[in-house]
């Protein structure tokens, strides 16, 4: 795997997050804590790069789920959660059973007429189904991916995965600039980051888990 499109990622992240900042949300439990959440989701990108980059594949792997649930939850949060949760979410005796299953809080999502974030629903629904399989190939440490580790397939496709994250990246900062005090010229932020990344971007579709 290239260090320039390690690079290359690491700068997106940088610029996302910078991105993300200028984009202040509504002063509401439910805002502020998708907010939160998009951040998170970010930081576990970046921290599966800067792993990537001194040689820890494995390790890194296994931060792309938590990236993907934690946008997912924003997502659910800003969309689809009720008022009760989406308040005691920062409380500190909140109970972690009371949050619904990713399938669930997809389900819910796919169901709503118009959400703002349909393209970003619509995204995480093929990543679920398809990225995180890949994601379990690579981190289950069976004999095969072990074996396979360092290999060229092996190496197209943690690429392919890093790739389909960066699009995750951006797809949180575009939830932040929905949120913020002045969408539009938030949402211009997040179309220039795409343009200026483009490419370590997804080339096409979710790598396989084969």
């Amino acid at each position: 795997m290239s260090m320039e499109i390690l690079s290359r990622s690491a700068a997106l992240h940088g610029a996302a997050v910078a991105c993300m900042k200028g984009a202040v949300p509504a002063d509401h439990p439910r805002t502020l804590a998708a907010y939160q959440c998009a951040l998170m989701s970010v930081e576990h990108a970046a921290g599966a790069v800067a792993l990537l980059t001194i040689g820890m594949p494995n390790a890194a792997m296994a931060l792309f789920r938590p990236q993907f649930e934690s946008l997912m939850r924003c997502v659910w949060l800003l969309e689809a959660a009720d008022e009760r949760w989406a308040r005691q979410f920062h409380a500190a005796d909140v109970e972690t059973g009371d949050s619904p299953a990713l399938a669930d809080m997809i389900e819910a999502l796919l169901q709503l007429e118009d959400p703002r974030s349909r393209d970003i629903v619509e995204h995480l629904d093929a990543y679920r189904l398809q990225g995180l399989g890949a994601i379990g190939v690579l981190t289950q440490g069976g004999m095969r991916p072990m074996a396979r580790l360092g290999q060229g397939a092996a190496n197209e496709q943690l690429e392919a995965l890093v790739r389909c994250a960066n699009g995750l990246v951006c797809h949180a900062a575009q939830m932040a600039a929905l949120i913020s005090a002045d969408p539009s010229a938030a949402m211009q932020a997040v179309q220039s980051l795409r343009g200026a990344f483009v490419d370590c971007l997804p080339v096409d579709s979710m790598p396989s888990a084969g």
